[in-house]
């Protein structure tokens, strides 16, 4: 039996690593407070780690914290590394989560220095979720004097069978689920929506923080259903069950773990070729991809724009007119071709319910790993 600590997240990625763990693996669950998806209360967490951005600041120190447990074994997520005799990994969803984000640090050749010396003298393993988030990880660090300790890791999906309820209508539905209107083309989706809408037969579900003013000129179509963002998990996925086509035009993920979420509910997906994206959704096989004219990567896959919130600013002042009508295109495709749609979602069940993004595939690398490290 291999015990982890398990600094856990609180992406689903790691509820689905947690509740999913390999065979003779238990994970033990550490308990600290992290801000992610909820405000808090009380004001501690954001003053822990505004501190301690601020201790990395002025040391110039890696993106390390230093632990001594009694499991076998440390799990750390979102690129935090470990200073342990006891082997870790940290899985990163692309380069600059290895360094806490601190591309324009203007010692950032100190700390990049500092992070592979730490790799080089610990046992650990740094995993990726995504071959894009490898190559980031490249370009950034330079990796050759410990290609060894990367190993990429797909994030994976449970799959559960189930029966969808039969439609008494031929109405198409589209799902559009995310936490970030304008970082994933909220506004053109909605157009090219409506375009479609005055010609066909659908309905779309929009989970999204839709900003009042857009809300205040689509509401009026009222083949759109809008719901603010975020809600629970298990809402949310009740959603994918009565949906018939997924679109989420990303400008910024590192992977989108809701393109895993809806293959598991066999829906064809219509995506961007944005970083790892084309790794989850490949195009004309489980869905359509389309190519905007901006996105936060550039061809080395690292940032092309100095921060998200700069990516959000000027799409919301230049609209992307090329990617709408990418996705008028897409969508109408789907639209009419019913066989399409079927054949697309059932090539997607199928890498999360047998393939790369399955349960079983993951725990099978993640179980060698620990095993590796514990070796060595």
């Amino acid at each position: 039996m291999i015990n982890v600590y398990f600094r856990k997240g609180r992406h689903p990625f790691y509820e689905e690593l947690y509740n999913y763990p390999p065979e003779g693996v238990i994970y033990h669950e550490a308990k600290y407070i992290t801000t992610y998806g909820k405000a808090l209360d009380s004001p501690i967490p954001q003053i822990k780690r505004f501190l301690y951005k601020k201790y990395l600041e002025v040391t110039k120190s890696p993106n390390a914290i230093p632990l001594d447990v009694k499991e076998d074994l440390i799990y750390s997520s979102g690129g935090v590394m470990i200073k342990s005799k006891k082997p870790w990994v940290t899985d990163i969803e692309q380069g600059y989560a290895l360094i806490g984000y601190r591309q324009q640090d203007k010692h950032l050749s100190t700390i990049i220095r500092k992070t592979k010396d730490l790799i080089r003298q610990q046992r650990c393993k740094i995993l990726p979720w995504s071959q894009a988030a490898k190559k980031s990880l490249e370009n950034l660090l330079g990796t050759k004097e410990f290609e060894e300790k990367i190993e990429v890791v797909y994030p994976a999906m449970h799959f559960e069978e189930f029966e969808k309820e039969k439609k008494e209508t031929d109405t198409i539905n589209f799902l559009y689920i995310n936490r970030n209107f304008y970082g994933k083309a909220g506004l053109e989706t909605l157009r090219a929506f409506d375009k479609l809408s005055k010609k066909y037969d659908i309905t779309m579900t929009f989970l999204s923080n839709t900003p009042s003013e857009v809300l205040k000129k689509f509401g009026q179509n009222k083949r759109i259903t809008f719901i603010e963002s975020p809600i629970p998990r298990n809402m949310a996925l009740e959603l994918y069950k009565n949906a018939d086509i997924f679109i989420l035009p990303t400008l910024f993920d590192c992977f989108g773990f809701v393109f895993l979420e809806a293959m598991a509910y066999q829906l064809p997906i219509i995506a961007t070729d944005v970083f790892a994206v084309p790794e989850i959704v490949e195009n004309e096989k489980n869905g359509l991809l389309v190519s905007p004219e901006v996105q936060l990567y550039n061809d080395k896959y690292l940032f092309e724009f100095p921060s998200t919130q700069t990516l959000y600013d000027y799409v919301k002042r230049h609209p992307l007119e090329k990617l709408q009508r990418q996705l008028e295109e897409k969508m109408e495709i789907l639209i009419l071709d019913r066989q399409k749609r079927e054949s697309l979602g059932k090539n997607g069940m199928n890498r999360v319910k047998n393939g790369k993004f399955s349960i079983e595939h993951r725990n099978y690398k993640l179980k060698r790993i620990y095993e590796e490290l514990l070796k060595s």
